[in-house]
């Protein structure tokens, strides 16, 4: 694996980082030395983004994360999270989101962090008092711009508690709904840019490149059950035993091909199913007629 990774620059800010990052969602699925030795591989092999959350793993991905980038002189970008809050009523209240926050910077072993986020920004409780955990409706006004969160996310950028800001989404339509309205460095739609799913084409892709916004892709494999090497859908199926490649490879070379994905985001609970997916990466796009086979496969 004597190829270097591809960098994209991270939206306006111009910092550059590799286009394939690692998901911390998977880093305890087996023990806690195959997540230390996961990032480790991943360092050796030049990623140079990785992305967390107190969520993933209750805390232990962040754990996992700050033991093994303590000390790390290579240059890289972190990104966590604020969310997952007790009750609905803590998504209102800048005093828990900072409690939150410097909780995940004792996880980390650092007193800043590179990217702060908003996990899923979707939700109605971060923007309504009273909401609880549904999606925020297309139809409503919300004071997006003066939320806690907002206010404490801009805070933590002004103290040097994090260099940039982020929102994601599991859902791109209401992620685009959320970015019309805020001003961040960056945004993260989960699983609506996938091998059959083009959603965020229509709308999180594209205004994010209208405001400069860096996009990173997540949820990629998982959600086409490439994780389990096998897709659900029997057309993806028939063409990956076709192609002679995995899902997974099929997946990343497919996305490497849009220069308006900043960074793929790859979970993987050992080094080798990390190896796999850089592998893909460096193998570039899929051949013109491979790709045109996938992108027949859309949903609506």
């Amino acid at each position: 694996m004597a190829e270097t990774l591809e960098q994209r620059p991270y939206g306006r800010t111009g910092e550059p980082v590799t286009v394939i990052g690692l998901g911390g969602s998977y880093l305890d699925k087996h023990s806690l030395g195959d997540g230390v030795a996961t990032v480790r591989r991943a360092l050796d092999l030049g990623i140079n983004y990785f992305d967390t959350a107190p969520a993933y793993g209750r805390g232990a991905s962040q754990v996992i994360l700050g033991h093994t980038l303590e000390g790390c002189t290579t240059p890289y970008l972190l990104a966590t999270k604020l969310g997952y809050l007790a009750t609905p009523k803590d998504f209102r209240s800048p005093d828990a989101l900072r409690a939150q926050l410097w909780e995940n910077l004792r996880a980390l072993r650092r007193s800043q962090v590179d990217i702060l986020q908003v996990h899923l920004a979707e939700w109605a409780c971060w923007w309504k008092d009273g909401a609880d955990n549904q999606p925020l409706s297309l139809d409503e006004t919300y004071d997006f711009a003066n939320a806690a969160v907002m206010q404490v996310l801009r805070e933590a950028k002004a103290q040097g508690i994090c260099r940039f800001i982020s929102i994601t989404a599991d859902h791109a339509e209401e992620l685009a709904h959320v970015l019309r309205h805020v001003e961040v460095d960056a945004c993260l739609v989960a699983y609506d840019y996938t091998l059959l799913s083009r959603k965020a084409l229509k709308t999180a892709l594209p205004l994010a490149r209208e405001k400069g916004v860096a996009y990173i892709a997540a949820g990629v494999i998982k959600s086409i059950g490439a994780d389990k090497g096998e897709s659900p859908d029997p057309r993806l199926n028939e063409l990956q035993k076709a192609s002679g490649l995995s899902l997974v490879t099929l997946t990343v070379r497919y996305l490497i091909a849009d220069p308006a994905i900043t960074t793929i985001l790859v979970g993987a609970a050992t080094p080798e199913e990390l190896e796999e997916r850089v592998v893909a990466a460096q193998a570039g796009p899929l051949p013109p007629e491979l790709h045109q086979a996938v992108e027949k496969l859309s949903l609506p």
